[in-house]
């Protein structure tokens, strides 16, 4: 789990573009190319945010923050 506000490096080890973007409107979202490594920064409301990749449907996760 994170800490709100907390900076999380995110890494891309694929060879293609993912994102990660939140399913709550406005809490988070990045394009990450593929080796490309970028800070998100998570919401200030603790909470479990769920988030998908906007360009493969079927990859989603869940981030913690308290």
């Amino acid at each position: 789990s994170f800490t709100p506000g907390q900076q999380v490096a995110i890494r891309n080890n694929d060879s293609v573009e993912h994102s990660v973007t939140s399913d709550t409107k406005g809490a988070f979202s990045t394009d990450i190319d593929g080796g490309e490594t970028k800070t998100l920064t998570v919401p200030d409301q603790p909470g479990t945010y769920t988030f998908y990749c906007t360009y493969h449907s079927n990859m989603h996760g869940t981030l913690v923050v308290k």
